[in-house]
């Protein structure tokens, strides 16, 4: 009897609420959470896992577009004006290379051959437009044109798919990533630079996207990008004539959207057709 007094009596200590100290919030922290706990403040860059080239069975290169007028890929063009919990994607690369030093390795090409200075990129985001008298050769107005967020039309990536034959996956390996912008002035489309992707992993890791879903469990885009949280569609592939899908496929844009949906499918039919039983 003394027992079972001593058992319903441990059951009821455990059940007795416990108390704890009062949380404190501030109009600072913008919500019911205090804002320095929260997670994206104190991420770490994890690395990647050691790949050797014994295991790497299979792979191949891909060259994807990102187009941020789809429903699925606004969470990377919005807000088009940065806000304080929130940046678009363009806003933290840029922040990073310009302000805060956390990107470095920044290039003019897709292939890394052409490194950009701190200057250089400056000098693609605000370009300085000069109007002359055709007589006297007079500046007459000096205007500076600024690439921001609404400017951003797409985003560029290339990555490597390999099957890894030790943990017996096909994983993907994101190499760069690139704006591409339309001119205020001129509305010429093309890619502003390449941003080495491991070079911008930090940036990325310490800013967050917006989850439509669930607002208190919001993705950094180093997570939006690993986990391929985001719409694309494939217009190269590596190739012995090095050709976009569109220099072989030209009748037709619908021709060019089947193509890379074929790379897409036999990409899933191998990883399926790798395994052996």
């Amino acid at each position: 009897m003394k027992r079972l007094v001593f058992c319903l009596g441990l059951i009821g200590l455990y059940l007795m609420p416990q108390t704890s100290e009062a949380q404190i919030i501030s109009p600072s922290d913008d919500g019911i959470i205090p804002d320095d706990p929260k997670h994206y403040h104190n991420n770490k860059v994890f690395d990647y896992p050691y790949l050797r080239e014994a295991d790497m069975l299979w792979s191949t290169r891909h060259w994807e577009r990102i187009d941020l007028r789809q429903k699925m890929n606004l969470h990377l063009y919005y807000p088009v004006q940065a806000i304080p919990d929130r940046k678009s994607l363009y806003d933290v690369v840029i922040d990073g290379i310009l302000s805060e030093g956390t990107i470095i390795e920044v290039f003019a090409d897709d292939r890394f051959e052409i490194p950009l200075g701190l200057d250089q990129v400056r000098g693609y985001v605000q370009m300085i437009d000069t109007l002359r008298d055709p007589d006297t050769g007079e500046i007459l107005l000096v205007d500076t044109i600024s690439i921001t967020s609404k400017d951003v039309k797409f985003w560029e990536v290339k990555s490597d798919w390999y099957f890894d034959k030790q943990r017996g996956e096909m994983k993907n390996r994101i190499l760069g990533i690139s704006p591409v912008v339309e001119n205020p002035k001129t509305l010429d489309r093309y890619n502003l630079f390449w941003v080495w992707f491991p070079d911008a992993r930090y940036a990325l890791a310490t800013h967050v996207a917006f989850n439509g879903h669930n607002n208190s469990s919001r993705l950094t885009y180093d997570q939006v990008f690993h986990l391929r949280f985001f719409d694309s569609v494939i217009f190269k592939e590596d190739n012995v004539y090095d050709r976009q899908i569109e220099e072989y496929k030209r009748s037709s844009t619908l021709d060019q959207l089947l193509e890379a949906e074929r790379i897409k499918n036999n990409l899933r039919n191998l990883e399926a057709e790798l395994w052996e039983y």
